[in-house]
């Protein structure tokens, strides 16, 4: 049986276009006695499942354009995220694949299509999947099982671009992935003492409009307690461009317009 699909808590009010890039690397190629199964992938229908565009291509074919997969700021992201895994990456020489741009989905069912067919690779022999928008890597036997329920945490990467240059000043506080949702990524500049509020909200933020939820345009309040509001702005400084988000960016800001930096003593003061 198929599990249940993955549905949003509420519609969104404007029409979204998502973007799933999942790359699943192997050594060799895939073995190809291993049936596609919904119930045990994963995938809500077979619909579905035809909709995600699926295509090898082997190292040999571009090696450079392969290997920038897993080299510079991705291989430290890759170091992080999969530890001992690293050596099953180094060792890849095919890369699949896996690919979904619904035009107005009425549901989350191709993200959990497109995650679906990634352990049907990994059961043919894929070892790591990347997942590009969010700048994700996983280890193919750490993915969550068929019958998971979506999880937005996992979906998206909160990021805290940290630079000891910088002491205490402002530091970019923003998601990877959102994208796959068809909204835009959400971006704060904040200091160290800041970046666990800022984090915790942005990240609860990202979980709603993954979801469904529509933020208003221009401006988009968001309430942390009955003394604190801040507002969710359109990006008119370019931020999302400069931290190469693939993606377009909303800002968050306090009441008064300004950047996040000092928002946590601000806040013990109300």
């Amino acid at each position: 049986m198929a599990p249940p699909l993955w549905t949003y808590a509420a519609p969104p009010t404007e029409a979204r276009d998502p973007e799933v890039v999942l790359f699943a690397f192997s050594r060799g190629p895939l073995r190809d006695d291993v049936p596609m199964s919904l119930a045990r992938f994963g995938a809500p229908d077979a619909a579905q499942v035809a909709a995600v565009e699926v295509r090898t291509i082997p190292r040999a074919v571009e090696p450079a354009w392969f290997d920038a997969w897993r080299s510079g700021s991705l291989r430290a992201i890759a170091e992080t995220d999969l530890g001992a895994g690293l050596a099953a990456l180094d060792g890849a020489d095919h890369v699949h694949l896996v690919g979904a741009a619904p035009t107005a989905p009425a549901d989350l069912g191709y993200l959990q299509s497109a995650w679906a067919l990634a352990r049907f690779l990994v059961a043919r022999g894929a070892t790591t999947i990347l997942d590009a928008h969010a700048a994700t890597f996983r280890a193919g036997d750490a993915l969550p099982g068929p019958d998971a329920p979506l999880d937005v945490r996992a979906e998206v990467r909160v990021v805290f671009e940290t630079d000891p240059t910088r002491g205490d000043l402002a530091h970019a506080l923003h998601t990877r992935g959102m994208r796959k949702f068809g909204a835009p990524d959400l971006i704060a500049l904040c200091g160290d003492a800041d970046a666990a509020l800022v984090s915790e909200v942005v990240g609860q933020l990202a979980d709603r409009v993954a979801r469904g939820e529509t933020l208003a345009s221009p401006r988009h309040a968001v309430d942390l307690d009955p003394s604190t509001t801040w507002y969710v702005v359109d990006d008119h400084d370019g931020l999302g461009a400069l931290l190469q988000l693939n993606n377009r960016a909303r800002v968050l800001v306090d009441a008064s317009g300004a950047h996040l930096v000092g928002a946590r003593d601000r806040r013990a003061l109300n």
